[in-house]
């Protein structure tokens, strides 16, 4: 058996140093941080030959106390524990433990555990689970989601609000995405998967053919997803409890060939995930030259340049984050299948102790691959999910739903719906597409970036009750498997990994050099004006966005955009308004000094009718009084009187190119 999985290892790893691929020669994510040196000769079962290529070093993560946890531990029974995301032990967790993207949470022998998630969904975890938290940059539009890596978990998944994104439940053998709906997932100790659906419908993607039609499942019927990612047709849910199907499903199983399947398993996944994100680096370039281009036209006045590469810009948007959601199905489906090895090994040590020599490196693999993608999310998703805003068809629907303004060159330029062919050209990698999200009225916040730190104070735990009189999880009183449940746990692991101290968040973000978010930034989103906007929003029978209404929050919404905008002004001319934004003095003529800063919320003494290239806001002081409100759209006129006001001459000096980078508060048009 031992020579079976040395064979296993070492033909996987032959067949990715043969791979002539860009992530040979850069690493996918581009990170800085650096990874332990695999020593010339080392064995593939060594922990450098294991973990060399995951792009990452052990170390947990800091959080800004201003940034809301993803989720919480709202009522912990028993043991209950949790690893933090990087970290390699787990400590315990009780009532109020706050968890973020990338932690994990186990409960032992009798133990349960419900967590709450930041769209107020909510986790029943049962006794013997592992599920960790998922990322809420891993979707365009901002979604929590979860991963069972092995037991039973029951999710109360809150309806979609306007703007937000499907829900995600990550498996070893696939991705259910759920739109508001309460069902269970169940993953055994072979990795095989089921999914019961008690109310409203999810869709299922097997791992085998992610690119293929998802298998919807309605209320009262279930879905068995096989070891291999194979996903079944859907049949009427059986009257068992998820107990007995557990109990059943280990049965099934020999410890020992059952370990080997992990193995290769763990092995097969390593391959698929270095070919992903070497695919989401050529997409992170692609869209980097593309929002430097668009940066470009924007200065120019160029809608010409800017709409022509505006479908395959948004194409590759897509096609990003539709990697991101195979890469995070990849990584949990990695995690699952080495906390399965794990639960099998410490439950059964004499009998696979020879095997787990072998596999325990690529174990602690588990371990960094959820914290590369945190970094990812960091680095490049986030910034990504603005331009998805400024650039995509669905964004800008959706961008005032949360807060977020278009500025107005970018605004004005219709966004072309985007062929599904187009998305999945963009790529070499199979992805899957962003499903239709069905969404309903409600008043909960939609988090696009950072979550409100007390959100989880005024939380009330509501799960659904279940479809049958007793709770949705029952130990059978006679087990007929001894497996993992019933089992004790008298061998440990150790991780050989070596931990950093925990590192701040923020510094994630230039660990990924690509300089996605660099040329067009987009102000933090304003959540009482996207409430109203999602107060006003119209939906058409089927829950859908009326594509017709391109304004959901009036006036108020028009135009309000903060950061930091990067121009190039060439000219100043005193009959066309003040073009852009310089960050410096403009001296005109002689008696006018007008200290403009484009989008700063600064004064300008203007004389003259001035055609406003400036943004709103505009304060004119002396006689003058400028009707500057937000809403105003650069380049429309606005009249100021001020006749006591002198020009000595029409010359306009400017200082150096005036190249301004406008600081501050930036109000723009729609």
């Amino acid at each position: 058996m031992i020579r079976s999985i040395s064979m296993i290892l070492v033909l996987g790893l032959a067949v990715t140093a043969c791979k002539k691929d860009k992530s040979d020669a850069t690493p996918a994510t581009k990170t800085t941080e650096t990874t332990p040196a695999k020593p010339e000769g080392s064995p593939p079962g060594t922990a450098a030959g294991a973990t060399a290529d995951v792009g990452v070093e052990a170390g947990g993560i800091q959080h800004d106390a201003k940034q809301g946890p993803a989720a919480v531990v709202k009522m912990a029974k028993g043991t209950v524990e949790v690893r933090r995301v990087g970290e390699t032990e787990f400590t315990a967790a009780k009532d109020e433990t706050q968890l973020h993207a990338g932690d994990v949470i186990r409960t032992g022998e009798g133990g349960t555990a419900t967590i709450a998630l930041a769209d107020e969904s909510v986790i029943e975890v049962a006794e013997v689970t592992t599920v960790a938290i998922a990322s809420r940059e891993g979707s365009a539009d901002p979604a929590s989601g979860a991963a069972v890596l092995a037991g039973l978990a029951r999710f109360t998944v809150t309806e979609r609000a306007p703007g937000e994104g499907a829900f995600r439940v990550y498996t070893s053998a696939g991705v259910v995405l759920t739109k508001g709906t309460v069902y269970g997932v169940g993953v055994s100790a072979s990795g095989e998967a089921r999914v019961g659906v008690e109310s409203g419908s999810v869709d299922v993607i097997g791992l085998a053919a992610v690119d293929a039609k998802p298998v919807t499942v309605d209320a009262g019927a279930s879905v068995v997803l096989a070891a291999n990612g194979d996903v079944a047709s859907p049949s009427p849910w059986p009257t068992d409890d998820w107990g007995v199907w557990r109990d059943e499903a280990d049965a099934k199983i020999e410890v020992t060939a059952t370990l080997d399947a992990h193995a290769a398993a763990m092995n097969q996944l390593s391959v698929n995930l270095k070919d992903a994100y070497a695919d989401l680096s050529a997409t992170a370039d692609s869209i980097a030259t593309f929002e430097a281009n668009a940066a470009v036209a924007a200065e120019k006045g160029d809608t010409a340049t800017y709409q022509a590469s505006l479908p395959d810009g948004a194409a590759t948007i897509d096609a990003s984050f539709s990697l991101a959601g195979r890469i995070e199905l990849l990584t949990w489906a990695y995690a699952s299948h080495a906390r399965l090895a794990t639960d099998l090994y410490v439950r059964h040590p004499a009998k696979l102790e020879t095997q787990w020599t072998v596999i325990a490196p690529h174990v602690d693999a588990a371990i960094l691959w959820p914290k590369r993608f945190e970094v990812t999310a960091v680095g490049y998703l986030e910034p990504l999910r603005m331009q998805y805003y400024v650039h995509h068809p669905r964004g800008r629907m959706h961008a005032q739903l949360v807060g977020i303004s278009v500025p107005e060159f970018y605004a004005k330029v219709e966004a072309p719906q985007i062929d599904h062919e187009r998305v999945r050209g963009r790529v070499k990698t199979k992805i899957w597409l962003a499903p239709e999200v069905r969404f309903g009225v409600t008043s909960r916040p939609v988090w696009v970036s950072m979550h409100s730190a007390d959100w989880h104070s005024r939380f009330k735990l509501s799960p659904a009750p279940f479809r049958a009189s007793a709770g949705w999880y029952v130990r059978p009183p006679t087990l007929k498997s001894n497996v993992l449940l019933g089992a004790n746990a008298t061998g440990k692991f150790t991780s050989n990994l070596k931990v950093k101290a925990p590192e701040p968040r923020a510094n994630l973000r230039a660990a990924w050099s690509v300089p996605v978010g660099m040329k067009i930034k987009v102000g933090a989103p304003d959540l009482a004006l996207a409430a109203k906007a999602r107060g006003n929003i119209k939906l058409n029978s089927g829950g859908r966005l009326d594509a017709n209404v391109r304004d959901y929050g009036g006036a108020d919404m028009q135009g309000k955009a903060t950061g930091k905008v990067g121009v190039k002004v060439p000219s100043v001319d005193i009959k066309g308004g003040v073009k852009a934004g310089a960050d410096g003095a403009v001296k005109v003529g002689g008696d006018i000094k007008a200290g403009v800063k484009a989008g700063a919320d600064g004064a300008a003494k203007i004389g003259s009718d001035i055609k406003a290239g400036a943004k709103a806001g505009i304060k004119a002081t002396g006689d003058a009084a400028a009707d500057a409100k937000a809403g105003i759209k650069a380049g429309a006129d606005v009249k100021v009187k001020a006749p006591e006001v002198k020009v000595k001459a029409p010359e306009v000096k400017v200082k150096g190119e005036a190249k301004g980078e406008a600081k501050g508060k930036i109000k723009l048009g729609l």
